[in-house]
């Protein structure tokens, strides 16, 4: 027994109550280091020892409890955090620094960088950390709902396939292409070759001021990726990772065999038929005592099951150096199975970026980086995986799929089960390298002279094997056939630069002059065999060579350029830039080859002229921008204005078929660049300390010489070449916030983002004022729905008899059209595609819209991106639109929304049911079969843990370890059709995919 028992408790009790009793009360004020009269409100004071928290009040004071010995963090948005140690003292005065780097930040721009202050043009920035910890596939994917002013519109979520287009302050163009140029670490690339991962920061030019460095390639506007590059220091390995699982978005609900027998019955008896199934055969389909024979197969839900739609990608990153040399090396996996059995996408990305001090003025960058990814598809007789899909929408589930026996139900020629369990397989294998390198020497202060090249080579092999299938006894599809496609690439640029920077007193200038040329080749080979021995045998040498076909074609392409830029600024308030750019290029003759692309811009930063600086505490910076510029646009193919003689144009001659060639497109020897012409507006602003920011934009964008190909008469007998006929024009706004707040231990941020851009067509050819067969029309945006106007279903014969003839032979239950307009330009009591059929819809997006929201707290973090399109509309079509279309199925909203003879509602969803077709008078396109394609996406949603240092630092020797959660495309707010995405394509499809996954980031 131990003596004094007590006095060991008390000695306890008393060391560890002794942190309690030496707490004291602390006081001070916390101002701004550069001027001691801005008291700095809402900045974070943090007690180490005591984990107590304590904020600056409307004067910057603040009181904290905390020990003799501890030590004091202060934070505050905007300025560098500084530590204090209490040493004993009541009463703490702290200065904050600004933290240089929030003041400096810099903006990448077409061949260099300028700070965020000085841009007198217009561009947004995304760093890496609006990327990071996405299950994003394809880098296209990574803007969407990051930046106002850019539309991403994702149609898709097939592996390997699942891009999505962009396009930058609207269409420019409807003839040539609109997508914007993509620029890699100053080599022009496909965006979706970057993998993610590698991503440093995104700049979107988006105004001429901005983008005419880059002159006849950038009226669509330009995306600059800067790729992540080493460090000095020791080496850091970071892995980054996460797993999970795809399935659809939104699916179709088609009735049962038994509801689709019963509507098939209703059908037919609106059409004065006999029924197709008696009450028996319904009551067969419903009790599926006879499965083989009276199935209830849900096709396109089995199909979009049969894969695992399992989803993972793996990144490892090393990086380190010293003073002289740095280093970046990346690789990743990723792995992408469909939702369809035997779909799967693989791709392999590495990436080296090497950064070399050679001497004190002469530095050396190298960047290698390159994939490999392999596509496997199932495909079918008369298309691919897509076209599989979409016949499941049409097969009803009166049709069985694999039966007992082994055989296979069918319709016509189509079975997706037969087709997904056949040997038939497409397989694609892509590759890609781009190596450049980069020389820069300084002679003398101020002065950079650097050169650059760039190689790029890329290659495709694609084999369509489509095997002998029997669905049964009485049906077999073939012969079994082959299909290779094979080609390779090469892209050569070079660059020259030289770039002087001086600044004299007030007075600051940069100048930038330089040289580039870029040369693209490719060729590609096709060949073709049918009857194998076996379906076991996928090589062209192993079938017969009757009917076997070749073919084969090569192009190329160059443009070389000359350009320069002038950036001044005078007493950090007054600036001014100067682009100008020239280009030539292979695609137009020798008259209108070289185009002049100019820009001028300026800028007042209103917040240092002496009437406002210091004035109000709440406003930080104010800068107004105006900008003027034009650019071009050549994407119109090769040689549009060569004669081109065309193979294969083979004739008969003495009865024989022999080889020929002749001339199948008129070419246009006057063809030269589109010219778009941009003026833009605009406004920078911070509030607040820097917590409020807002970018706000008002544009005009004009394009002429619209390269169009006219609508001739098949009389010529011959395609023409493109023509500078046409006109658009793009205007509108877009305004962007951001804010960020730190309330204790808890940071918060809200960045919101709105556009609006109205597209119209302002010239066709000829004084045209309309093309009705390319949907272009003076005054309306390119790609308008044109169509009759709908007035309701018929609801009875008296109705029918009453109501202005239509274009088909009407009856009670169907869709009438109005009446609009007549030979003399009133209604005629006729309705005819010539007169009665107007504008009705938009396709085009007119708002854009995205919200980002970010929040941590004591390890925890959490993410939101919301993403939006609005103002415009879609119209479904066959299968996905109509019932017993063509012989395919009826959907659930279809069933419960259509007219009857006992509720002939006018204005009913759907028409009476009927046997459906291209031809039919109800599917013509009208306002009735219109939707609202506008919708709000949760486009990710993210919940993470960053494991505190104690653990990870100290005992798992670590650097960081964080998990988290995470969805993609998880929610959809619409008022599209029931079951169907707005955003996906027409047509035979692939649904987009929703992803769940569970990843985790650790740095050693």
């Amino acid at each position: 027994m131990q003596p004094y028992p007590n006095l060991w408790l008390v000695c306890i009790i008393t060391l560890l109550s002794f942190p309690v009793f030496a707490q004291q009360q602390v006081t001070g004020k916390v101002v701004a280091a550069d001027n001691a009269n801005e008291t700095l409100i809402g900045a974070s004071v943090l007690s180490k020892a005591t984990k107590n928290v304590a904020n600056t009040d409307d004067r910057g004071s603040y009181s904290i409890a905390a020990t003799a010995t501890d030590t004091l963090v202060f934070t505050y948005l905007g300025f560098a955090t500084k530590e204090v140690y209490v040493n004993g003292k009541s009463v703490i005065d702290v200065s904050l620094t600004p933290d240089q780097q929030v003041l400096d930040e810099v903006v990448v721009v077409g061949y260099g960088t300028q700070k965020k202050i000085n841009l007198t043009g217009s561009v947004s920035a995304i760093a890496s950390k609006d990327l990071e910890n996405r299950p994003i596939t394809q880098a296209s994917q990574a803007l969407s709902g990051l930046t106002s002013g850019v539309v991403v519109s994702q149609t898709s979520g097939r592996p390997g396939n699942d891009g999505a287009s962009i396009t930058i302050r609207g269409q420019g163009s409807y003839g040539a292409g609109g997508s914007p140029l993509v620029i890699l670490d100053g080599i022009a690339v496909s965006l979706n070759d970057v993998d993610p991962n590698n991503i440093k920061s995104i700049s979107v030019l988006k105004d001429a001021a901005s983008a005419a460095i880059y002159g006849s390639r950038a009226a669509n506007g330009v995306i600059i990726i800067e790729t992540k590059r080493g460090q000095a220091g020791t080496m850091q390995v970071n892995y980054n990772s996460y797993a999970g699982f795809q399935s659809a978005v939104a699916l179709p609900d088609f009735l049962d065999s038994a509801g689709y027998a019963a509507m098939r019955n209703e059908a037919n008896a609106n059409m004065g038929q006999a029924a197709s199934y008696t009450d028996a055969d319904i009551e067969k389909f419903r009790n599926q005592s006879d499965p083989d024979n009276y199935p209830n197969v849900p096709h396109l839900k089995n199909l979009l099951n049969s894969g695992s739609g399992f989803q993972t990608n793996h990144n490892l990153t090393f990086m380190g150096g010293n003073e002289k040399t740095r280093y970046l090396f990346s690789t990743t996996y990723l792995e992408q199975n469909g939702l369809v059995a035997k779909n799967d996408y693989k791709k392999y990305n590495f990436m080296l970026n090497v950064d070399s001090k050679i001497k004190e003025n002469l530095t050396l960058k190298v960047n290698l980086m390159g994939y490999t990814s392999e596509t496997n598809e199932p495909i079918q007789s008369e298309g691919d995986m897509m076209s599989i899909i979409g016949y499941a929408v049409r097969e009803g589930p009166i049709y069985a799929g694999r039966k007992s026996d082994g055989t296979y139900g069918y319709q016509d020629n189509y079975s997706p089960e037969a087709w997904v369990d056949s040997n038939s397989f497409k397989k694609g294998t892509n590759k890609n390298f781009l190596g450049s390198g980069e020389l820069a020497w300084q002679p003398i202060e101020g002065l950079t002279l650097s050169g650059k090249a760039g190689y790029n080579l890329f290659s495709f092999y694609d084999k369509n094997y489509l095997a002998e299938v029997q669905f049964d006894q009485y049906k077999t599809i073939g012969p079994n056939n082959l299909n290779v496609y094979s080609g390779q690439g090469t892209q050569v640029t070079l660059q020259a630069l030289a770039t002087y920077t001086k600044t004299i007193k007030d007075h600051s200038f940069t100048l930038l002059g330089g040289a580039s040329q870029e040369k693209y080749s490719d060729w590609s080979l096709n060949g073709y065999r049918r009857n194998f021995p076996n379906n076991l045998l996928s090589e062209l040498n192993a079938a017969s060579a009757e009917g076997m076909t070749t073919s084969g074609s090569a192009s190329e392409w160059a443009i070389r350029s000359y350009f320069g830029r002038l950036n001044y600024s005078f007493g950090n308030k007054y600036l001014f830039e100067a682009n100008i750019r020239t280009d030539g290029t292979s695609r137009f003759p020798s008259e209108g080859r070289w185009g002049v692309f100019p820009s001028f811009s300026g800028g007042w930063i209103v917040s240092e002229e002496s009437f406002l600086k210091d004035k109000l505490s709440w406003l930080q910076t104010f800068k107004l921008r105006a900008s003027w510029g034009k650019l071009g646009n050549q994407n119109v193919g090769s040689y549009p204005y060569q004669n081109r003689v065309s193979l294969g144009q083979n004739y008969s001659f003495g009865g024989a078929l022999l080889p020929g060639a002749a001339v199948t497109t008129t070419s246009n020897s006057d063809i030269t660049w589109e010219s778009t012409a941009t003026t833009d507006f605009g406004l920078d602003a911070n509030f607040f300390d820097g917590k409020l920011g807002l970018v706000a934009d008002f544009f005009n964008k004009k394009t002429s010489g619209v390269l169009y190909g006219v609508t001739t008469s098949s009389v010529l007998g011959m395609g023409t070449s493109p023509v500078n006929v046409g006109g658009v024009k793009n205007t509108g706004f877009e305004v962007a916030l951001n804010y960020s707040q730190q309330i204790g231990n808890l940071k918060i941020g809200i960045s919101p983002n709105f556009s609006y851009i109205k597209n119209e067509v302002t010239e066709l050819s000829s004084g045209l004022s309309e093309d009705i067969n390319s949907n272009l029309f003076v005054g309306q945006p390119i790609g308008v729905i044109y169509g009759y106007v709908a007035d309701g279903l018929f609801v009875n014969q008296d109705d029918v008899s009453t109501y202005p003839s239509q274009p088909y032979a009407a009856e009670p239950g169907l869709v009438r059209y109005k009446d609009i307009s007549g030979p003399d330009g009133v209604p005629d009591g006729k309705v005819d595609a010539t007169y009665d059929r107007k504008v009705i819809g938009n396709t085009m997006p007119k708002y854009t819209y995205g919200l980002n929201l970010t929040a941590n707290y004591r390890g925890f973090d959490f993410a939101t991106l919301l993403q939006g399109l609005g103002g415009y509309d879609k119209q479904l079509s066959s299968y996905q639109a109509y019932a017993f279309y063509n012989g395919g199925q009826i959907q659930q909203w279809q069933a419960d929304n259509r007219w009857t003879e006992a509720n002939p509602d006018r204005n009913a969803s759907y028409p009476k049911l009927t046997s459906l077709n291209g031809g039919s008078g109800t599917t013509m396109t009208s306002t009735y079969w219109l939707r609202n394609a506008s919708f709000l996406r949760v486009k990710n949603i993210q919940i993470g843990y960053t494991l505190p240092d104690s653990l990870v630092k100290d005992k798992l020797k670590m650097s960081r370890l964080r998990f988290y959660i995470g969805g993609q495309n998880v929610l959809s707010f619409n008022h599209f059709y029931k079951g169907w995405d707005p955003e996906m394509g027409g047509g035979n499809f692939y649904p987009i995919t929703k992803t769940y996954t569970l990843g985790l980031n650790a740095s050693f």
